[in-house]
């Protein structure tokens, strides 16, 4: 059984003090990067005592006002989480722990507090159980009732996921040639994605600071999803891959595509690893690259 105190025990755990009668005891507090960073509280509810409700915290309390506040309470090998900004923050609970530990590390990482909660307001919304399939964003490219439950059934789903287990820790370009393919820069700001001397997709790796859809300097004043669909049309490509921090999105590059006949910059499937389970890792064939629901091992 999982010790409470190893959540985010790689990281510097300070002294949290809660105040009695919430039926919570501290296990610590993490800080995020920047002034007024985000800050993580971490208590472990005792048992029959707990309830997870949002209070402000009182002066008893060792939370800073101004930061963003994620509060994550551990029990019976699962957790609930409550954040992180508004004066009544969203609430789950019956989560998976490794999954929120993911969550949580990634938010620490981003380089301020307003980068860390544009993360976890893009994250969370897919932790509701409406979600569909977890850690998935499928923006009319699959049917979403296939990638819940057709998907699952296929015969080479255990092993899919058994391979990519080993991926849940790598991002950007770590990530895909992990997955097996070779990276090759183009002119400007995007890349090709090889399987052995097959061109198969054009990428676009996201610093920090940039957003698959806001306009960029350094995409010649377009998005990065309208940049990299502009390079496959002249490489004559069919997909286009946006790697944004833990995410990884698919486009088709032709129109019609997909079951819900949206514009191209519209019609994509995404893969956050931070909130995916890790009995689902995997999103589908390795045989068919970019075209699949997935992007899984080619070893």
């Amino acid at each position: 059984m999982r010790d409470n105190a190893d959540f985010l025990s790689s990281r510097e755990h300070r002294p949290l003090i809660i105040a009695e009668g919430r039926g919570l005891r501290p296990v610590g507090l993490v800080l995020g990067k920047g002034s007024n960073g985000l800050e993580v509280a971490i208590p472990a509810a005792i048992p029959g005592q707990a309830s997870l409700r949002y209070e402000p915290f009182g002066k008893h309390d060792s939370l800073v006002a101004f930061s963003p506040l994620l509060f994550v309470v551990l029990y019976d090998k699962k957790a609930a989480l409550c954040g992180p900004t508004g004066e009544e923050p969203p609430a789950f609970n019956g989560l998976d722990q490794d999954k929120v530990e993911r969550i949580c590390s990634t938010a620490l990482d981003e380089p301020d507090r307003h980068a860390a909660v544009r993360f976890l307001r893009s994250v969370l919304p897919q932790l509701e159980p409406e979600a569909g399939v977890s850690g998935v964003r499928n923006e009319g490219l699959f049917a979403t009732h296939e990638l819940q439950f057709g998907v699952p059934r296929r015969k080479d789903w255990g092993t899919a996921t058994e391979k990519a287990r080993s991926l849940l820790r790598h991002r950007g370009q770590s990530l895909i040639k992990s997955l097996g393919f070779s990276i090759e820069a183009l002119p400007g700001a995007a890349s090709i994605l090889r399987s052995a001397d097959t061109k198969l997709a054009v990428a676009v790796f996201l610093e920090r600071n940039e957003s698959p859809d806001s306009p960029q300097t350094r995409f010649s004043n377009l998005s990065a999803v309208s940049y990299a669909l502009a390079k496959a049309d002249g490489e004559n490509l069919d997909y286009v891959v946006i790697s944004a921090g833990s995410a990884l999105r698919l486009y088709p590059s032709r129109t019609g595509v997909g079951p819900g006949r949206r514009g191209r910059t519209e019609t994509f499937v995404e893969r956050d690893r931070t909130s995916v389970s890790v009995s689902r890792v995997p999103i589908g064939n390795s045989q068919s690259c970019a075209v699949s629901v997935s992007l899984t091992v080619r070893r």
